[in-house]
């Protein structure tokens, strides 16, 4: 490391970036190395706008240089350091950014990585943010059959949406896991996935959405006749066939089934039925009497 001040370095490197009369183009590889070195240096002393600043035109340089793999890097330090000065448009460009040097650096799995690292920065500050970047990595890994990895971002992009009261969305992320988890043969994971679909829609209030959904997935092999199917029938029909909120509060504290779903399904089926839905209702658009 030189003993040159960060802003030194910043001075140096704008400078290898610049022709003269004697060097006919700009010298990308001393630059980058300038500028990361100031990244570095203005990030120990707390500058953080700074450090994000050099470490943006470190990537410029390398990417001149067609070193796709390091440019990733430091545009995925700039995000990092983004999410504490800089807005959340500017933290999601340099996550998509980072993908993309990734993804020309042959390493799609590590950029669809980066996208789910950087939704976890602002998954309370910027949750509609953070559902973009987790569809991302998903639509990502899915595309490159790599279906495996993409399980824990389902479930972070549930825990999203349900915090942010999107139940019918996250009962849509759980199907959608569903499937994927078809394609790795990780039937535990797809049964409890649409039993969580389930209680999403419940506790939104549509049994119509709920039972539809059930419908749709109680010929998948992997959840015919198993626990989460059976009891996934126990809530749909005592919401539609005895609308009683006593009945319904049993099935849910008989089902141990409902426990063992990701923290905020779980959660969502300790609450049912909410006090607010009106149960006759809700019966009655199932088909109940």
């Amino acid at each position: 490391m030189s003993d040159l001040t960060a802003d030194e370095l910043l001075k140096r490197g704008d400078k290898k970036m610049m022709t003269t009369l004697t060097r006919w183009k700009p010298d990308y590889e001393a630059a980058a190395a300038a500028y990361e070195e100031a990244g570095s240096k203005f990030r120990a002393k707390g500058r953080t706008k700074d450090a994000m600043l050099a470490f943006e035109k470190c990537a410029e340089a390398n990417g001149k240089e067609d070193n796709d793999w390091h440019a990733a890097k430091n545009f995925e330090m700039c995000a990092l350091l983004a999410k504490d000065c800089a807005t959340v448009d500017e933290t999601v460009s340099y996550a998509q950014r980072a993908c993309e040097a990734y993804v020309s650096a042959g390493r799609a799995q590590r950029g669809a990585e980066c996208l789910g690292k950087c939704a976890k920065f602002m998954d309370e500050s910027a949750p509609d943010a953070s559902a973009r970047l987790l569809n991302a990595a998903i639509e990502m890994l899915e595309d490159d059959d790599k279906h495996v990895y993409a399980a824990n971002y389902y479930r972070d992009l549930s825990v999203v949406l349900m915090r942010q009261e999107k139940h019918a969305e996250a009962a849509e992320t759980m199907v959608r896991f569903g499937g994927s988890c078809d394609a790795t043969g990780a039937a535990n994971a797809q049964r409890k996935a649409y039993l969580s679909a389930v209680v999403a829609l419940l506790f939104d209030g549509d049994g119509v959405g709920a039972q539809a959904t059930y419908t749709d997935v109680c010929e998948v092999p992997a959840f015919v006749g198993s626990e989460e199917q059976r009891v996934a029938y126990k809530l749909l029909d005592a919401y539609r066939e005895k609308a009683d909120a006593a009945d319904i509060k049993r099935v849910c504290e008989a089902s141990q089934e409902l426990t063992f779903l990701e923290a905020p399904f779980a959660r969502a089926a300790k609450k049912l039925p909410l006090p607010k839905h009106d149960l006759k209702a809700i019966s009655v658009k199932m088909g109940g009497s």
